[in-house]
């Protein structure tokens, strides 16, 4: 009875030992799938066969690829590049640029054309009278009228002009005119177009200058009405009585 005792008691050592002491040797599987979910797995994927090596006559090969063309699969060989063309070609210009370009001449050219007009301007207001070129009635004043329009044109300037071209007559009539634009304008006569050399002489009957006024009308009568010949000798000697009497006048 004892001997069973001790033996229940030894029994549980004897089994961990054995446990402890067995070689295992298979892999430890946590988790195994079904046998039919493996089985169904194989089932879905397609058996691969052998590939067979198959020889065709050459002649076989011919007459199947008889028609065929597969150059239109080759790859394109690359362009050559292509040498510039140095003609005109209007896609190269900037047009920008160009336009550009051009407004700026053409800004300059109006620069040049505006100063060349304005010179011309001042150029033809030098060579006209300096009051008026076109009387008040709308009449443009010359030497045939100017008589009519003393006071609204350059005396001077018709004088001068008459100098240039040697007409030493007009020249004299052309003074005469200014006299009676100056006594005019100092309020010593009063002038009207069509009061006569006799009706001034009249109106500076009691002046001062009355008789170097008469002296002058009688000058100027017999070289414009009397038609004498005037040269330049006879006119050097005439003009410094006119131009004693206008200095009188001012």
């Amino acid at each position: 009875m004892r001997y069973f005792f001790f033996l229940f008691l030894l029994l549980p050592w004897i089994v961990s030992a054995q446990v402890e002491e067995a070689p295992s040797n298979e892999p430890v599987q946590l988790f195994q799938p079904p046998q039919e979910e493996v089985n169904n797995e194989q089932a879905d994927q397609p058996r691969r066969q052998p590939v067979t090596m198959h020889t065709i006559p050459a002649e076989r090969w011919a007459d199947a690829s008889k028609g065929l063309d597969y150059s239109k699969d080759l790859p394109k060989p690359p362009k050559a590049e292509q040498p510039r063309n140095r003609s005109f070609n209007p896609n190269f210009l900037d047009w920008t640029a160009a336009t550009q370009g051009l407004g700026n001449v053409l800004q300059v050219l109006a620069i040049i054309l505006a100063t060349a007009l304005i010179g011309y301007a001042i150029y033809r207001m030098m060579q006209v009278p300096r009051n008026r070129a076109i009387a008040r009635d709308g009449v443009e004043i010359t030497v045939n009228n100017v008589d009519q329009y003393i006071h609204e044109t350059d005396l001077e300037r018709f004088l001068l002009e008459a100098l240039a071209q040697g007409n030493f007559a007009l020249a004299i009539r052309l003074y005469y005119l200014q006299v009676i634009k100056e006594l005019s304008a100092k309020n010593i006569i009063r002038w009207a177009r069509e009061k006569t050399n006799r009706d001034y002489q009249r109106e500076l009957r009691q002046h001062r200058l009355a008789e170097l006024f008469r002296l002058a009308t009688l000058r100027y009568e017999e070289i414009w009405y009397g038609n004498q010949s005037l040269d330049a000798a006879t006119y050097a000697r005439l003009e410094p009585e006119f131009k004693r009497l206008l200095g009188d006048i001012n």
